[in-house]
């Protein structure tokens, strides 16, 4: 009876060690489960902030980017207002023909790599001659007998540097009488 005795009592805390020992694997499954979905949460909640970070670094570089572009533009639109009377001066006299046929060929050449210099730099004249008038590009200086509307006589020529308008075109326009 002492070995029934024995194999009843290790049985019985064989059997009970394992009861002990499943409620503290439930209760640590229970706290490693909470912990991983703790470290899921924050994941997410990185993964989140990173997402928006990352989205923030290139709305910023994006905008640097256009301010760079528009910077650049529009870096010279002083110096090149300042060469705008100069350009208009050199279209003047070339519209008075002096008697020298050699002076005619230098000023025309100077004037078109004049002109060219310009066009690199993205400076556009404005075309009014018979458009209809835009107060934003056109600066009406007198109306008289025309269709409605419509610039009839362009005395000075206007310009734009990309699509900002540096001076516009001083023209005649028209009132709709015959």
């Amino acid at each position: 009876m002492n070995d029934e005795t024995n194999q009843t009592s290790g049985t019985q805390n064989a059997g009970s060690a394992p009861i002990a020992d499943d409620s503290a694997i439930s209760e640590e499954f229970t706290m490693l489960k909470q912990e991983l979905e703790e470290s899921q949460n924050k994941l997410k909640e990185m993964t989140n902030i990173t997402q928006h970070a990352l989205a923030d670094l290139q709305n910023f570089r994006r905008r640097s980017e256009e301010e760079r572009t528009s910077f650049v533009t529009y870096a010279n639109a002083d110096l090149l207002n300042e060469l705008l009377p100069v350009l208009e001066s050199m279209n003047k006299a070339l519209a008075h023909e002096p008697k020298d046929a050699e002076w005619i060929k230098g000023a025309e050449a100077t004037m078109k790599q004049f002109q060219s210099a310009l066009l690199k730099r993205n400076l556009t004249p404005i075309e009014a001659q018979n458009q209809p008038f835009n107060p934003k590009i056109h600066e009406a200086l007198m109306v008289s007998s025309g269709p409605k509307d419509q610039v009839m006589e362009e005395y000075e020529k206007g310009y734009m540097l990309g699509d900002k308008v540096l001076k516009r075109s001083r023209v005649r326009v028209g009132n709709g009488s015959s």
